[in-house]
């Protein structure tokens, strides 16, 4: 309302100026064209405010859905009489829920910064239009309080982006910050008792020191493994030959493949990212 209140006076100005100076009609015009002009960003600017908040705001909410699913998982463990399948499939539905609150995180991120985009568009857009304004002020001197009231209309506009870029960077850490908690994982590679002598390994189902299978312990301590961006790492170097090498954390077999690396070694190639990494945020190679 401010906004229309100042252009109509501004118009008015430009028409009283005009007419004293023998009705110089480019003027009017020029005062018309900037009247819209500075309407539609006006509008432009404050439709993409909303959208930016409403959409960090959208974004807030499904972090905080997010670590609580975090929370939930950190704390599970096999209920009275459950079965290790039943067991399974529980994490993997939270891990295949925690996986759909990423990719929603992920793609409103890159809604925000396209939104931000815009706003630097915009904001070009109304220093131009404040140029303009300046212009219209020296040709109508006369009614040069007019003009300034204009003129500190953009400032606060100014303002308003300025506070606005604050709350977009400050939200941005935290949205930076967990993203790159998402893409945080784990590795250990080791001879088998190396890896039970760090506690991350145990034989599961033994009796009497017969049959059992190695397993990962359910509490371990990371500070032996090595921390990784898995978006950036896709292939581990392994010690050992292929058939000397296991996998031993929980990973789908048709997300990875182990290829022999030169004498006495192999490699290990991702190739799923997401799916690799849905069960467990740790990787856990033993070699023999």
């Amino acid at each position: 309302m401010r906004y229309a209140v100042i252009l109509l006076a501004l118009t008015a100005v430009a028409v009283s100026s005009c007419s004293q100076c023998g009705g110089q009609e480019e003027l009017i015009k020029a005062v018309d064209a900037e009247k819209m002009n500075l309407m539609a960003e006006k509008n432009r600017t404050d439709s993409l405010y909303q959208q930016t908040l409403r959409q960090v705001d959208e974004m807030m909410s499904v972090l905080a859905a997010l670590e609580a699913e975090e929370g939930i998982l950190k704390t599970m463990g096999p209920e009275r009489g459950e079965s290790a399948a039943d067991f399974r499939r529980r994490m993997e539905d939270i891990a295949r829920r925690m996986n759909e609150k990423t990719a929603m995180i992920r793609k409103q991120a890159e809604e925000i910064q396209r939104l931000k985009g815009k706003l630097a568009e915009t904001e070009r857009k109304l220093a131009a239009v404040s140029q303009k304004a300046d212009s219209l002020a020296r040709l109508v001197s006369e009614q040069q309080q007019e003009i300034i009231a204009l003129r500190q209309q953009l400032a606060i506009s100014r303002k308003t982006i300025d506070s606005l870029k604050a709350k977009l960077a400050e939200k941005d850490q935290i949205i930076n910050s967990k993203v790159k908690e998402l893409n945080t994982a784990y590795y250990i590679i080791g001879k088998r008792d190396d890896l039970m002598n760090k506690g991350v390994i145990d034989k599961q189902g033994q009796v009497l020191f017969f049959g059992g299978r190695i397993a990962v312990k359910q509490n371990f301590d990371l500070k032996d493994f090595t921390r990784i961006d898995i978006t950036a790492m896709k292939e581990f170097s392994i010690p050992a030959p292929k058939d000397r090498t296991t996998l031993v954390s929980n990973h789908d077999t048709d997300t990875y493949e182990l290829v022999p690396n030169g004498e006495n070694q192999c490699m290990l190639k991702i190739l799923d990212e997401k799916a690799f990494w849905k069960n467990a945020k740790y990787l856990v190679v033993m070699t023999e």
